[in-house]
């Protein structure tokens, strides 16, 4: 009897902790499609030119938002003039909607392309 008590106090424990591991990662911030970042991941992805021949690079910039929400860069380094062309024309689609939670910051982002093989 002793041990079937027992054995309902920790069935019931390993319950607990478990809804409340899941009440809590529920409680976490999610992402959404106005997030800048997420903006800027969905926007810029690996090109097709860089697929094509197999190419890799980097860039590095630093930006700020104006208050028409377009994306001025303040800095911009790459190992790759192809890359940065690349970055620097697709920032240029990038329009942000309600720009005022941005304006006034500077971001630094960096673009690693590496082909998955």
């Amino acid at each position: 009897m002793k041990t079937n008590l027992i054995k309902k106090s920790i069935s019931l424990f390993v319950i607990l902790i478990f809804t409340a591991s899941i009440s809590i990662a529920s409680t976490s911030p999610r992402k959404s499609a106005t997030d800048l970042k997420t903006i800027i991941t969905s926007t810029v992805t690996y090109p097709e030119f860089a697929k094509e021949n197999n190419l890799s690079g980097f860039v590095v910039i630093s930006f700020h938002v104006d208050e028409n929400g377009k994306i001025i860069l303040n800095e911009l380094n790459s190992n790759s003039v192809y890359f940065q062309v690349y970055v620097e024309n697709k920032l240029k689609e990038i329009q942000i909607k309600n720009p005022d939670s941005h304006t006034g910051k500077t971001y630094y982002y960096r673009f690693d392309f590496e082909l998955l093989k």
